[in-house]
């Protein structure tokens, strides 16, 4: 009888299930390991997950993140490795910490002194997910979002990898990107402005809008992302390189003559504005 208990015991199902998320990225491979909580009737957040407090997305033990490549998240540096992750959530914007610690039971948040990237990012609303998911609902060339999603709320974060061959863009196709562009919001959001692009070369191209876009200050670098006349917008803050925003960028569309003469910014995978060149 203790050996037919025991095996019932062991055979017991987890209130949290292990699960296992893997993307590859032009040869970096992404993987997220963690446990899945069920909402049962419950709002996770802030019922379960209460607003201003440190919690690893999962249960049991610490969700982790590893890459065996260097990465940025949302614009950051992460360097190879695995990392346990923590998550502060707010309302309106939600605090992302990645840990070196990272073999953590989920009650127990590492030190702060062993923190590799700290950063901010909005929260997203969608379908109701009752078992909290990871998942990779955008892949490209470059990089991916990678999703956090349980209850309604969706917390996006982009992963952008180096990849193998890295764009060349020469002097002589920089010159077509240069120029004054003058982009329409597709829409009323009131995401993004009326604004006015100025495109300029000095070693690398470089946008200044006006107004700014997205809240930072007005200049940026335009990083090609490997595909002819598409760019990553990498800004800056208090004049300082902040990050590039997630997956945010801008197409320029050329005429025959070598000239850019349409423009269009898009975020995932979303058109935000369009526009023209004016000189």
């Amino acid at each position: 009888m203790a050996v037919a208990g025991s095996a019932h015991a062991g055979a017991q199902v987890m209130p949290s299930e292990k699960g296992l998320v893997t993307q590859t990225v032009d040869g970096t491979t992404i993987t997220i390991e963690y446990y899945r909580p069920v909402a049962r009737g419950r709002t996770p957040f802030p019922d379960v997950v209460h607003w201003g407090r440190m919690w690893t997305p999962g249960a049991n033990w610490a969700t982790t993140l590893e890459v065996d490549q260097p990465i940025r998240l949302n614009g950051n540096p992460v360097p190879k490795g695995k990392y346990s992750v923590w998550m502060i959530p707010q309302p309106d914007e939600w605090t992302v910490i990645l840990n070196r610690d990272a073999r953590r039971f989920h009650t127990q948040p590492p030190s702060s002194s062993d923190e590799e990237v700290r950063l901010t990012v909005k929260p997203a609303t969608g379908a109701h997910m009752e078992t909290l998911a990871f998942y990779f609902p955008v892949v490209t060339r470059d990089g991916a979002t990678l999703d956090m999603h349980w209850g309604t709320t969706i917390l996006p974060l982009r992963i952008t990898v180096s990849p193998s061959r890295p764009p060349d863009v020469s002097a002589r196709e920089r010159a077509m990107y240069v120029g004054r562009h003058h982009l329409t919001p597709n829409g009323t959001d009131g995401n993004v402005p009326e604004t006015t692009l100025e495109v300029t070369d000095a070693d690398g191209l470089h946008g200044r809008a006006t107004p700014p876009l997205w809240g930072y200050d007005a200049t940026f670098d335009l990083v090609p992302i490997g595909h002819d006349g598409e760019f990553r917008l990498s800004f800056y803050h208090g004049g300082k390189l902040f990050g590039m925003e997630a997956d945010g960028q801008i197409e320029f569309h050329g005429d025959s003559a070598g000239h850019a003469t349409t423009i269009a910014l898009t975020q995932f995978n979303r058109l935000l504005a369009r526009g023209s060149r004016e000189n």
